[in-house]
């Protein structure tokens, strides 16, 4: 089982290379869940595990980007990002997504890029999101989920434990997760490699 602090340790681990091993192969569904958030003029944004840093650039420079994430090495690389891009419209702080140091509706639209099946708890994660976003504001979910072919998530329920180690898990079913999340979905679009990611875009009901 993961914690917070198994999570800061292992991604803090491979913050050097994580843009090697996840930028460009990830790029395109980075590109598209920014999209997919359709931001308009003075928006307040947040990114939740923001990492590294790679989706930055994708962000408008006329809304307000706050980046969050529980590993100092991500954030360090992200910093350099800023710096170098002089992203004066963006804003990075340490804090862990599942308690978030916000105030209620704070933010317009919240992206939460390949983080889902990173957390000791995805739906305690949702919850936070929809507390820090505005009545009827969205926020837009990028994972990786369980294949709905029977062979493909036969083989990603077994290795799970395996990528668990490395930060991650392959077996969350999207169905479920909507359905336990309580999600008001309003588009999903697969991205990515073989379409096996998804942009979930949800409507926040308070």
């Amino acid at each position: 089982m993961h914690t917070v602090e198994s999570v800061d340790r292992i991604y803090s681990r491979y913050s050097g290379v994580y843009d090697l091993l996840f930028g460009k192969i990830f790029h395109s569904g980075r590109e598209q869940a920014v999209e997919m958030m359709d931001l308009s003029l003075g928006d307040r944004v947040l990114e939740v595990g923001v990492g590294t840093g790679l989706s930055l650039s994708f962000y408008p420079r006329n809304c307000k980007v706050t980046g969050i994430d529980i590993s100092e090495g991500m954030l360090a690389e992200a910093e350099k990002k800023v710096a170098e891009e002089d992203l004066r419209h963006v804003s990075l702080q340490k804090m862990d997504a599942l308690d978030m140091e916000f105030a209620d509706d704070t933010f317009d639209r919240v992206l939460a890029a390949y983080v889902v099946t990173t957390v000791p708890d995805p739906i305690r994660l949702v919850r936070e999101i929809k507390r820090v976003t505005k009545p009827g504001g969205r926020f837009v979910l990028l994972n990786h989920f369980r294949s709905t072919n029977p062979a493909f998530g036969w083989i990603e329920h077994v290795i799970s434990p395996l990528t668990k180690r490395v930060g991650f898990r392959t077996d969350l079913d999207l169905d479920d997760f909507v359905r336990t999340a309580d999600l008001n979905v309003r588009l999903i679009k697969s991205v990515n490699l073989f379409g096996h990611w998804k942009t979930v875009e949800c409507v926040n009901i308070k």
